[in-house]
């Protein structure tokens, strides 16, 4: 996860983000692979959709908001990686953005702030999933961007320690626990787990052991005693044993675990597009938690997943079904935005509240509740 950033400087519709990787972009046979050059540019980026675009033809519902929606198409950006590979091979296996006559280009960029660097130089238009924790702080230093609704509204991280020792997060005093960066997300939600659970985070020794399953992989190998991790690993055989009062998805019943955020150019000129593209996210996240959804689900994360982990999919399907973390109703209120604000401020990463309207805009994400039902 990601540390804490300066704020990207946009000249123009021009932005250099610097950033070592690959950029991904994901067309009707799979995901297609194009180096990642600098400077990343508007103008680099559209010239590469046009070549390797995804451009979906409307389903058969609600055809004369559909043709409408279609006529734009929609710039949806993620972070590489296992959950976001999964959820799109699920979207297109199942068909919603057809559905909702989504016409979309889905790219993958890699660094945690990359997506939102990307809206935020106008190179894209919204990012649906993203455990970007420093969205709050971008916005109030300037950038044109606004929260638009959730990803996965439930934490769903926990603690793992070693077999032979914490067993409460009390314990953890004087022990060595993996997160990420210092301030990325890993590290925020650890210490706003022991704030609100009365333990002195002063007395732990965070390390940055970089990835969630490096962080987690560090304490099998024994070169932490505890970690903040996914819950991917619930099922796994490595030994390691779960803090008992430390899922965060019950510890931290208020926290927004990933927001979706979209520029205010999209917000004005693409409007239609957007309430289309989050009612395919919301039947998606519907149907991701039910019963029905356990071959697809499978199926999907075997064609994300280069080496297939039964184990991991099978605690996260389990989770999905049983937490439900996700919701079809994407739209946040502004109490669930003052508790993230709130939080942020308390961490020292936000100088203060702005009003809910500066910050967010439900408007596409309710017109999007009512078009799925």
């Amino acid at each position: 996860m990601n540390g804490s950033t300066r704020p990207s400087q946009q000249t123009g519709k021009e932005m250099r983000i610097r950033r070592v990787g690959r950029l991904h972009i994901a067309g009707p046979t799979g995901v297609r692979r194009q180096p990642m050059t600098q400077p990343f540019s508007r103008r680099r980026f559209l010239r590469s959709a046009g070549l390797l675009g995804l451009s979906v033809a409307a389903g058969g519902v609600a055809a004369p908001y559909l043709a409408r929606s279609a006529t734009r198409q929609i710039r949806v950006v993620s972070n590489p990686g296992l959950e976001n590979a999964t959820l799109n091979a699920l979207m297109d296996e199942m068909g919603y953005f057809r559905q909702f006559g989504v016409n979309a280009l889905t790219v993958q960029i890699p660094g945690t702030s990359g997506p939102f660097d990307a809206i935020a130089a106008g190179a894209a238009d919204v990012c649906m999933v993203s455990g970007y924790n420093r969205v709050l702080t971008r916005i109030a230093q300037g950038a044109e961007v606004k929260i638009v609704g959730a990803g996965m509204k439930k934490c769903a991280l926990t603690v793992f320690a070693r077999p032979d020792g914490a067993r409460t997060l009390a314990d953890l005093r004087g022990k060595t626990v993996a997160v990420g960066p210092a301030a990325g997300l890993l590290h925020t939600l650890m210490l706003q787990l022991m704030k609100e659970k009365k333990t002195d985070a002063t007395q732990v020794k965070f390390v940055d052991k970089g990835s969630n399953d490096q962080c987690y992989e560090a304490v099998v190998k024994g070169e932490a005693d505890a970690c903040c991790a996914s819950i991917s690993h619930l099922r796994d055989q490595d030994g390691l044993v779960v803090i008992s009062d430390a899922n965060l998805w019950q510890a931290l019943p208020q926290c927004i675990f990933q927001t979706a955020y979209a520029s205010d150019a999209a917000l004005r000129g693409k409007h239609e597009g957007l309430v289309a593209v989050m009612a395919a996210y919301g039947a998606l996240y519907d149907y991701l938690m039910s019963s029905a959804s356990h071959d697809a689900f499978f199926e999907a994360r075997r064609h994300a997943q280069k080496k297939f982990d039964q184990a991991s999919a099978q605690a996260i399907w389990e989770f999905n079904e049983t937490q439900r973390p996700y919701s079809r109703d994407l739209s946040l209120t502004s109490d669930d935005i003052g508790y993230l604000q709130d939080m942020f401020i308390g961490l020292g990463t936000l100088k203060q509240k702005q009003p809910f309207d500066d910050v967010a805009d439900m408007s596409a994400a309710k017109a999007a509740a009512q078009l799925i039902g």
